[in-house]
């Protein structure tokens, strides 16, 4: 019971996030919010591995865990630009596809998928087509953000294994430390170089120093949750994060989409929960 009460507060936590991301994209542009959240980040999680007592990986392991940091930047990027340029409640079930990944590499190394796993590939990658189309009258065109949120999906799918990976050799308070010091590293290089990014106040460092701490607070309830109890089952929870997302979509920015696309969206959530179930 105390796993599922975690990955639910993780699911929160993570869709919150996204939420706040992309309103402060939209007014103080996608770098400064990417620096600033992600050190904000950085430092709850430096906190944290000084608690844990965790002895430093092997260089394999933080090779790998920075990798992972490359793929997560990636996908934080293009995830808060499509959220600033399209609708969240239809950009944010897409970039959930990113749990389909690790999925599919395992069925490239000869894993056969189970009746719920192929069930919810299927649903999963049909809603994606219905949320990335938008009705127009008679004639139809691809949805702001959506090539984007695809994008991402792809970028924070490559994340999940990368993170696997790391985790299980390095221990996973350290991998998702050295991949946000990685994307921090990566972010200050882009800052010094293009000098974007600079401009911000401290209303702007609240704003996206939240977006860094739930989406920190959410990775950490998430790892204590895969420790409470089965993997499978928890990553069903906590891989429905767009909920949030599309609720305060449609709460705060009254964000109403067509219903085609609203059937999509229930589709690939649906999808995304069977191909963690069938996992």
């Amino acid at each position: 019971m105390a796993a599922l009460g975690l990955a639910f507060g993780a699911s929160l936590a993570w869709g919150g996030s996204d939420f706040l991301a992309g309103v402060a994209s939209r007014r103080l542009g996608v770098l400064t919010v990417l620096a600033l959240s992600q050190a904000a980040g950085l430092a709850a999680l430096l906190v944290l591995l000084a608690a844990s007592g965790q002895p430093a990986p092997s260089g394999q392991a933080a090779l790998v865990a920075a990798a992972a940091g490359v793929a997560e930047l990636v996908g934080f990027a293009t995830l808060y630009r499509s959220l600033a340029r399209g609708p969240m409640g239809l950009v944010a079930p897409l970039s959930s596809l990113g749990a389909v990944v690790p999925v599919v590499v395992a069925l490239s190394a000869g894993e056969r998928p189970g009746a719920a796993t192929a069930a919810g590939l299927a649903l999963a990658l049909a809603g994606a087509a219905l949320v990335a189309v938008e009705p127009r009258g008679a004639q139809t065109r691809l949805a702001p953000g959506a090539a984007l949120g695809v994008i991402s999906a792809l970028a924070f799918g490559a994340f999940f294994v990368a993170m696997d990976r790391a985790a299980d050799s390095g221990g996973a308070v350290w991998a998702v430390t050295a991949n946000r010091a990685t994307s921090v590293s990566v972010l200050v290089a882009v800052v010094l170089l293009t000098g974007r990014g600079r401009a911000w106040g401290l209303r702007d460092l609240r704003a996206a120093g939240a977006v860094g701490v739930l989406d920190a607070g959410a990775n950490a309830l998430f790892a204590v949750a895969l420790t409470e109890g089965l993997a499978s089952t928890v990553s069903v929870i906590g891989s429905l994060y767009p909920v949030t997302t599309v609720a305060l979509a449609a709460l705060v920015l009254h964000e109403r989409p067509a219903r085609p696309q609203a059937v999509g969206v229930l589709c690939v959530l649906t999808g995304v929960a069977l191909v963690g179930a069938g996992a």
